[in-house]
């Protein structure tokens, strides 16, 4: 696993966040994500990942996590295809927990300038495309930016957080924002919407502290 930069999170074990309790984590597979390596990082956390091809598998499980990568129209239609989009809408407005990761999280949206298929539009906004003059796709780590009070799933955090981001596309303003990263200008790198989550990073590459994130955001509704 590649280490991130010095001061990247603090010093704790990487699920120190966690509810400390194994699940299993369904992970939507329509074709199309970093299966691999997302479900290592599970492992890693004590938890089991199970892959979900059936849609009427996903009410099953109470942590499910929607992959993406790629070119945002092909993971919006397959994700049709293989008949997801109705089980995701019902499993948000249910209030049950999702987590969409990088092209995952752009489908929470309605659009994206890559692609005239249109999103889940769960969250307001559109997927723009990043600005001009700059090297893309963004493919680096940088550093999280929080807002005024910061989220519960960063407020563990004592050092500055720097995660692993690789695209080309991403939203500007969400009122769902929880996190930010600055590429030339500011962009959305986490939202948070009810049961809802989304990472514009991967943090299945991102070392010890994408694993500590991601152990936090699947105790998220578990605080005991």
């Amino acid at each position: 696993m590649t280490l991130g930069p010095l001061g990247s999170g603090d010093c704790d074990s990487p699920g120190s966040d966690q509810i400390p309790t194994s699940m299993e984590i369904a992970i939507v597979d329509y074709g199309i994500g970093n299966l691999g390596s997302l479900s290592n990082a599970l492992r890693q956390l004590g938890h089991r990942p199970v892959f979900i091809d059936d849609p009427h598998m996903l009410e099953r499980y109470d942590r499910a996590l929607l992959p993406g990568v790629g070119h945002f129209g092909a993971c919006a239609v397959r994700l049709r295809q293989a008949g997801f989009e109705q089980p995701i809408l019902e499993r948000v407005q249910n209030g049950r927990w999702l987590l969409g990761i990088c092209v995952g999280m752009q489908l929470f949206f309605e659009g994206s300038d890559e692609s005239e298929e249109a999103g889940l539009g769960i969250l307001e906004g559109r997927v723009e495309r990043m600005q001009p003059g700059l090297r893309l796709p963004e493919m680096q780590w940088n550093r999280l930016c929080f807002d005024t009070p910061t989220h519960p799933l960063f407020t563990s955090f004592t050092a500055e957080v720097w995660t692993y981001f690789v695209h080309s596309y991403a939203v500007r303003e969400s009122d769902d924002a929880i996190a930010w990263e600055e590429y030339g200008r500011r962009y959305v790198a986490a939202v948070a919407h009810g049961s809802l989550l989304g990472f514009q990073f991967h943090p299945e590459k991102s070392s010890r502290v994408g694993l500590r994130i991601l152990g936090a955001a699947l105790g998220l509704g578990m605080e005991r």
